[in-house]
C-alpha cells in the first residue's frame, strides 16, 4: 500500500512537472470551463475532447494549416473551424448509420480530412480502421474482410482500388464518403457520397447521444508485415496511459506555442500519436501532402515551425540539402520507425544543431526509451534510456533474464500496450510473456541503463551456428563514404546453413566495388560477419515509414 501511495505521488508529481514546462496551463473564464465540461460530459472520452477544449477556450486561433505536394497552402482552420467540420462528419456518419461502437475505414493521404475524420470518429465512439493509401486492391481487401469496417471514408484516386477490395471482401459494405471528387460520385452506385457534400447538409452542431453515440472510441492500426501477413492492433482511448507521454514531453521541452510539422503518413501509429500530443496542449499542425526535403524546410522556415518528426529517411534527405538555407526556428526534430546511423544523426546536427532525439517504440507498446541529442555522438547506435511507466526486460529464449551487455529479447510492459490484435488472439498471447509484451526485437543493455538495439529476431542470421546480427554489419557498411544506405540478409547455403548478403546503395557520384565493400567490412568486422555476396541496388525497398521490407529482399531473384 505504501508502495502504491509513493507511486502515485510520484506520478502527479510526473504530470504537475509536465503541465508548467510545456506552459499549458493558462486563464480561461470558468463560463468557459463550465461550458465545456458540459459538453464533453455529453460525448465519448477521447482525444477530440482537446479540440471541444480550444474551440470553447480560444475558438479563433490557429489549429491547423495545410499544404499540398508542390508546396502550396491550401488551408488554415481556427480551433472554432476544426470542431464544426468534425461535429459534420460525425453527424454526416451517424445520419448514414455508421454509429458509436462500429468500425469505419479511413483511406486517405495526409491532408486535414485525414485529421477532421480521425477526430471525428473518435466523436462518435468509432474506432478508425487505418488503411495506407498505397496499398493495393488484395492489401486493402485482406484489412476490410478482418476488420468489417460499416462505413468508408476515401480519397477518390484510391476509389477504384477500394471499390475493387470491397468486391473482393464480402463482409465490407455500408456507405462510402469520398474525399476530393472531382464530382459527386453516386453514378457509382450504392450510397456513395461526396465529403464536401456530406458535410454541407449536416449540422455543425454536437452529435447527439440520441444518434447513437457510445462505445470505446479508438484505432485499430495495421502493422507493417515487413516480415508476413500485417495484424490489426487495437487501441481504445479508455485504456492508454499517457505516463511515457508526459515524460517525453518534460525531456525534449514540448510546449504550447509548438508550431509542429507533419510528414510522416497518418494511417501510422506515431505521427498520429504526435499530432495528439500536440493538440492536446493546443499547439498548431501544419500537415504536409507529401514529403520533398526542400519543400519542408522551405515550410519550416515560411511558418516558423518548431519541431517535427521525422523517419530517418527524411533526415538524411534534408542533411544532405544545400547549406544555403538553415532552419533556426526548429527547437527538436524526433526520429522514428528506422534505424538512425550515428552518421546520419552528425550530419544532421552539424547542419541543424543539436536538436534530434529518437525514441523507440512500436505501435503495440507505444513509447518506451528515448534517446537525446548528446547521445548520438557519446552512445553510437543508443536507443536510450526508459521513459517513465515502462518495465523493460531482456530475456533469453528460456524467459530468464540476460545480464548487462548480453543480447536478449525486448519486452516491455507499460499503461501504452494495445488491447489487443483484433480478431488474433494467439498473436497477441504469443507476443507475451509474464504480461510483458514484445515486437521480436533483439537488444542488450549497458550499465548506465542505455539500451541499444541488435536486431530483429526474424532478421537474425544464423551461419556455422554463429548468431550474426545484420544490424551491426549495415551501420559499419554506412561508415564507408561511398555508402547512403544497406540492408544485410542470410542467404540459404547448403555448408554454413545460412551466409551473409548484401545490399548496397551508393551515394550519388561515387562508386564502389563488391571487393571493396568485403575489404572495408574485413578491416574492422570478424571474418564471420563479412558479407560473402553484395548486390548494388538504386534503393532498398522499406515502407512509407522507413522501415526495411526485409521479405522483399529475400523474394527477390
Amino acid at each position: 500500500m505504501l508502495e502504491a501511495l509513493r507511486h502515485g505521488i510520484d506520478r502527479a508529481r510526473l504530470f504537475a512537472g509536465a503541465l508548467r514546462s510545456t506552459k499549458v496551463v493558462q486563464p480561461v473564464s470558468p463560463a468557459n470551463l463550465l461550458a465545456f465540461a458540459w459538453a464533453a460530459s455529453r460525448v465519448p472520452f477521447g482525444p477530440h475532447l482537446s479540440v471541444m477544449f480550444y474551440a470553447q477556450t480560444h475558438p479563433d486561433r490557429e489549429a491547423v494549416v495545410e499544404y499540398d505536394g508542390s508546396g502550396g497552402c491550401v488551408r488554415r482552420m481556427t480551433w472554432a473551424e476544426l470542431d464544426a467540420a468534425i461535429n459534420r462528419l460525425g453527424n454526416a456518419l451517424v445520419a448514414r448509420g455508421a454509429s458509436g461502437g462500429r468500425r469505419i475505414a479511413v483511406m486517405l493521404p495526409n491532408g486535414s480530412e485525414y485529421l477532421i475524420a480521425q477526430l471525428a470518429l473518435d466523436r462518435i465512439g468509432a474506432t478508425a480502421v487505418q488503411i495506407g493509401y498505397h496499398l493495393k486492391a488484395g492489401e486493402i481487401a485482406y484489412i476490410l474482410s478482418n476488420a468489417e469496417p460499416a462505413a468508408t471514408i476515401v480519397h477518390a484516386d484510391q476509389l477504384v482500388a477500394m471499390t475493387d477490395a470491397r468486391a473482393r471482401a464480402a463482409s465490407a459494405a455500408g456507405p462510402m464518403i469520398v474525399v476530393g471528387a472531382a464530382a459527386d460520385p453516386t453514378a457509382r452506385g450504392g450510397d456513395v457520397v461526396a465529403w464536401e457534400r456530406a458535410l454541407a447538409a449536416a449540422s455543425p452542431g454536437r452529435p447527439s447521444r440520441r444518434g447513437g453515440l457510445g462505445g470505446r472510441g479508438g484505432v485499430l492500426v495495421y502493422t507493417s508485415g515487413t516480415t508476413g501477413r500485417s495484424k490489426g492492433a487495437l487501441r481504445t482511448w479508455t485504456s492508454t496511459g499517457y505516463e511515457p507521454v508526459a515524460d517525453l514531453m518534460l525531456q525534449v521541452g514540448v510546449r504550447s506555442d509548438d508550431r509542429h510539422l507533419v510528414v510522416c503518413p497518418l494511417y501510422h501509429s506515431a505521427a498520429p500519436g504526435f499530432i495528439l500530443m500536440m493538440m492536446a496542449l493546443g499547439a498548431t499542425v501544419i500537415l504536409m501532402n507529401q514529403f520533398d526535403a526542400a519543400l519542408a524546410l522551405d515550410i519550416i522556415e515560411r511558418e516558423r515551425v518548431t519541431c517535427t518528426l521525422m523517419v530517418p529517411t527524411m533526415i538524411v534527405r534534408l542533411a544532405n540539402l544545400p547549406a544555403a538555407t538553415s532552419a533556426p526556428s526548429l527547437r527538436w526534430v524526433m526520429s522514428v520507425a528506422a534505424t538512425l546511423t550515428t552518421d546520419a544523426a552528425r550530419r544532421f546536427m552539424e547542419r541543424f544543431g543539436p536538436i534530434l532525439w529518437n525514441f523507440y517504440g512500436a505501435t503495440e507498446t507505444g513509447l518506451v526509451t528515448l534517446a537525446g541529442p548528446g547521445d548520438h555522438l557519446t552512445r553510437p547506435g543508443t536507443i536510450g534510456r526508459a521513459l517513465r511507466g515502462n518495465d523493460i526486460r531482456l530475456l533469453d529464449s528460456a524467459g530468464r533474464d540476460v545480464p548487462d551487455g548480453q543480447v536478449g529479447e525486448l519486452y516491455v510492459r507499460n499503461s501504452m500496450l494495445i488491447a489487443g490484435y483484433h480478431k488474433n488472439p494467439d498473436a497477441m498471447q504469443s507476443a507475451l510473456r509474464d504480461g510483458l509484451f514484445s515486437v521480436g526485437d533483439l537488444a542488450r543493455r549497458a550499465g548506465d541503463g542505455h539500451y541499444y538495439l541488435v536486431s530483429r529476431k526474424h532478421d537474425l542470421v544464423i551461419s556455422g551456428g554463429v548468431n550474426i546480427y545484420p544490424r551491426e554489419i549495415e551501420d559499419h557498411l554506412c561508415t564507408h563514404p561511398a555508402i547512403l544506405d544497406a540492408a544485410v540478409i542470410g542467404d540459404p547455403d547448403p555448408e554454413w546453413g545460412e551466409s551473409l548478403h548484401a545490399y548496397i546503395v551508393l551515394r550519388e557520384g561515387h562508386a564502389l566495388s563488391e571487393q571493396g565493400v568485403i575489404e572495408h567490412c574485413r578491416a574492422a568486422l570478424a571474418d564471420f560477419k563479412r558479407p560473402r555476396k553484395v548486390t548494388f541496388v538504386a534503393e532498398l525497398p522499406r515502407n512509407p515509414t522507413g522501415k526495411l521490407l526485409v521479405s522483399a529482399l529475400r523474394a527477390r531473384p
